[in-house]
């Protein structure tokens, strides 16, 4: 069979396969002659515009979408009317050169202003950081630095915003120095910062482009295959097991929506600095959506890194405190559900979100759910 695939191919002539999931799209719009040598992304995001666009009668899209889908449109123009090389191409080679290179803003606006000097007349290459950013400003997910205190007691946020100390072992927030007087002086510095990029806008995404918006239902549409030596029909994905249909029988009314999305969580320690140096602990935690289909679900693109837990000490029993700008994301997600443009439909629908598993080795699972794992205990 492999012999007579490749001799004769699967079907004359099908080099879209719109059979397995490809949209039929046009690629001559933007003709991109380019040598993307950053890996800035860019490039596969052009190729995949034609999917992004919006028809006239569709429904207008959510506000968060059609900001995304302006910014493309008017991106996606020439630099000027003797080049293929979009505007959007361009920039994102450029913004990878400065983070490369390290560039400086004014290092920035200065090669800005010698590459725009030996370009034609009327060209729309921008002149500076600021525009470019501006350019680039619906591209960004959002992304919190939040202080917590030195020993993992709390996040300084809600009630504790403003706070100095925190309120359960009294450290401090901020890095303390000798004011020279015999006393400490905080400066502006945080001792302990959490990073939260909220996961929601990154799920929300993945509902702008036609073929990962149809992706996204396969848990409930898609076709199974594979069948053990007694033609039942075996597990090849999560919502093939028991606990994903015994909470589909527990809300029938999310359930029923395929394109609410269910979540596993992972997390686990690193030292960041090498195992020879000096003993540190940073815990990223990921979220990966388990609506997609089996042979893209554990692709990288499609674990968002959610959280990245400060050490230098493991989190311990002080996980939940880490977790709680998560867990308030996705509460909010589970209950009231957040407004989504689905580009496959051409309509908008309230999507809802919920945590349905968790991977993680046993030391990992042990922080993670506070359960002793040593012994008998872990089979319990």
């Amino acid at each position: 069979m492999g012999k007579h695939l490749v001799k004769n191919g699967f079907v004359p002539g099908y080099y879209i396969w719109t059979y397995h999931g490809e949209s039929e799209r046009g690629r001559e719009e933007v003709g991109r002659e380019r040598a993307d040598n950053y890996d800035t992304g860019v490039g596969d995001m052009i190729d995949d515009f034609h999917d992004a666009q919006v028809p006239p009668s569709t429904e207008q899209p959510e506000p968060t979408a059609k900001v995304f889908y302006d910014m493309l449109e008017a991106a996606r123009q020439p630099l000027h009317k003797h080049t293929k090389v979009c505007k959007l191409d361009a920039i994102g080679q450029m913004m990878a050169l400065k983070t490369q290179y390290s560039w400086s803003r004014d290092g920035f606006d200065a090669v800005m202003a010698v590459v725009a000097g030996w370009l034609p007349e009327g060209h729309v290459l921008p002149k500076t950081l600021y525009e470019s950013k501006k350019i680039l400003r619906a591209l960004k997910m959002p992304y919190e630095q939040i202080h917590a205190c030195p020993k993992g007691c709390i996040l300084f946020r809600k009630e504790h915003e403003h706070g100095k100390y925190c309120p359960e072992c009294k450290s401090s927030r901020y890095v303390e120095v000798d004011s020279g007087d015999g006393q400490m002086k905080q400066l502006k510095v945080p001792v302990n910062v959490l990073r939260y990029l909220p996961v929601i806008p990154r799920i929300q995404r993945l509902y702008m482009t036609e073929e990962t918006a149809k992706q996204m239902t396969w848990h409930k549409v898609g076709k199974r295959y594979k069948k053990d030596g007694n033609e039942r029909q075996m597990m090849i994905h999560p919502s093939d097991g028991e606990a994903w249909k015994s909470l589909d029988r527990k809300h029938k009314d999310k359930a029923a929506e395929a394109r609410n999305v269910r979540i596993a969580m992972s997390t686990d320690g690193f030292n960041p600095f090498g195992m020879t140096s000096a003993s540190y602990s940073c815990w990223p935690m990921f979220v990966i959506p388990l609506n997609l289909p089996p042979d893209v679900l554990m692709q990288r693109k499609h674990m968002f890194l959610s959280l990245i837990i400060p050490g230098p000490d493991y989190p311990g029993k002080n996980m939940s405190v880490y977790m709680q700008p998560l867990m308030d994301e996705l509460k909010e997600a589970w209950v009231k559900g957040f407004r989504t443009y689905d580009r496959a439909t051409g309509t908008n629908f309230d999507m809802f979100v919920w945590y349905q598993y968790s991977l993680h080795d046993l030391p990992a699972f042990a922080i993670f759910v506070g359960w002793c794992v040593h012994g008998k205990f872990p089979c319990l």
